[in-house]
């Protein structure tokens, strides 16, 4: 087991994944004012999570709905290799790459629709914490769910959020014609997200 120095301080034990390893760029951070520096650490702890073995076993283990038929092999294969179909007009990405573009939810202006979905930031259950970036390419938040993750330094949540929404990014979904929160659940975008936030979890848990 490889100790690795996680940024802003934080020590993550972790076995590594030798055979790929990928990164994580921001390129666009729109909109989080205050919140920058816990977006940073987020993506920080997201990479970490992604080129540990926990986080390769997790995904070859893995029962899920939605996974367009491939194997747990392959699936794991898609993300590794970070090939997005989506992303901002005149902006480029690299395979191997996590490429993001993140934004919040402007809930009172051009995402107004957005706005009864995002209120209640301590009780999400159904509600939209965010949209993914399969239209435009930036993964947008609503503010609440920023600000109240936060508020109690939920760097796991967040971490999860964006794993969510760059499952979308790379071509995967969760809907169906009759639908239930609880089916969305198992679905493999849905599961891709508890297990990077669960690993960040665990990785904080055990940091002395």
């Amino acid at each position: 087991m490889k100790k690795i120095i996680f940024a802003l301080g934080l020590l993550f034990p972790v076995q590594i994944c030798l055979s790929q390893k990928i990164t994580v760029k921001a390129h666009s951070v729109v909109g989080y004012g205050q919140y920058t520096e816990f977006a940073q650490k987020a993506f920080k702890a997201l990479e970490l999570v992604l080129n540990s073995d926990e986080f390769r076993e997790g995904i070859k283990t893995m029962k899920a709905e939605k996974t367009q038929g491939y194997t747990p092999e392959k699936l794991y294969e898609i993300i590794m290799q970070a090939k997005e179909k989506t992303v901002p007009t005149d902006s480029t990405a690299t395979d191997g790459i996590v490429d993001l573009w993140v934004r919040t939810l402007d809930v009172n202006g051009r995402d107004s629709k957005w706005k009864d979905n995002c209120e209640n930031p301590s009780i999400f259950g159904n509600q939209t914490i965010g949209i993914d970036g399969a239209g435009d390419g930036f993964m947008a938040i609503c503010p609440s769910a920023l600000e109240h993750w936060a508020s109690t330094n939920d760097i796991a949540a967040l971490a999860g959020h964006y794993a969510h929404e760059y499952m979308h990014v790379l071509g995967f979904d969760h809907y169906r014609l009759i639908s239930s929160q609880s089916w969305r659940e198992r679905t493999f975008v849905y599961k891709v997200g508890y297990l990077v936030r669960d690993l960040v979890k665990k990785m904080n848990s055990a940091s002395p």
